[in-house]
């Protein structure tokens, strides 16, 4: 071979390593940016999304994120850095099928049960900021007008709850139980919570939610950094998620409220369904389920 024709083999070559390295590149900013694939582990979404769904989310619907961690992709090889949101075509809205970051509050684990901060969770915004939510009988009321089941979604009133029953692990304490719970209005940003009247639990939640630390005070006060402080203005709005399947979905009434730092995206449809409790990956692709296959999720 001539030097002529391996100078035009190495150009070759170069140029495709270019062109490689240029779709990885433009995969991970679109991945990063504008719509991503999500795997579904649970059946908290039962049955509008069910174990075994792979759906596609809108990272743009409500505002793009800059990456908030550097690594190596589809590792947990990385680290956190600074991030900014995008402004957005509008904000998550009572029957939005949310995609977020699970909150990283600080309450004890003991009080809400375990969590992982590195899950994205997807559920159904139920109210927002500003929005008083109630459950009855595990009927849902956002400003005292109901929201009705979604219509592939669970809630067996055969098992209810009695009224007067706490659950030991609902929060904030107080709140009652998963079938009769609050009211509890969704703090906006700009809201003043003042401890002497609002649940101090959600105070607690709330402020840690935005990055603070909170401790426990004296004679009805909190100290947020450091210095003891009687209210709290909020920073951010929040917002109650839970999953389609009433009875069987850890989320908001659990482990307590969202922040719009940690919201991601809205799920579109679904792109690959399969029967995900086969354990042999081969076996899988037989187990298809084509009738969920490019479904739009409302």
């Amino acid at each position: 071979m001539s030097e002529k024709e391996k100078q035009a083999k190495r150009s070759k070559q170069s140029s495709a390593f270019r062109g490689l390295l240029h779709i990885i590149v433009s995969v991970l900013i679109l991945r990063a940016t504008v719509i991503e694939a999500y795997n579904v582990p649970t059946g908290s979404m039962e049955t509008t999304i069910r174990i075994g769904d792979f759906i596609l989310g809108n990272k743009f619907i409500y505002g793009i994120r800059t990456p908030d961690w550097i690594g190596v992709p589809w590792t947990n090889f990385g680290f956190s850095v600074p991030y900014y949101r995008l402004p957005g075509f509008e904000e998550p809205k009572t029957g939005d099928v949310v995609i977020f970051r699970y909150p990283n509050d600080r309450w004890p684990a003991s009080q809400i049960g375990p969590h992982d901060p590195s899950l994205n969770y997807i559920k159904r915004c139920i109210a927002g900021p500003g929005q008083t939510l109630r459950i009855s009988d595990k009927d849902i009321f956002v400003d005292d007008v109901q929201f009705p089941l979604p219509e592939n979604g669970r809630a067996s009133k055969l098992t209810l709850y009695d009224e007067d029953y706490e659950e030991r692990m609902i929060f904030p304490r107080g709140m009652g139980n998963r079938d009769h719970f609050g009211p509890l209005r969704i703090p906006a940003a700009g809201d003043t919570l003042d401890f002497s009247k609002v649940n101090i639990d959600m105070a607690v939640n709330v402020i840690s939610l935005e990055g603070h630390d909170v401790r426990p005070g004296i004679a009805g006060q909190l100290k947020i950094d450091g210095i003891s402080a009687d209210q709290y203005v909020c920073e951010q709005n929040h917002y109650f998620m839970m999953g389609d399947n009433r009875d069987n979905s850890h989320d908001s009434r659990y482990w307590g409220l969202v922040p719009e730092s940690n919201i991601i995206g809205e799920a579109l449809l679904t792109y690959l369904s399969w029967e995900q409790t086969e354990p042999n990956l081969l076996k899988r692709i037989f187990k298809l389920r084509p009738g969920r296959m490019f479904r739009v999720i409302d």
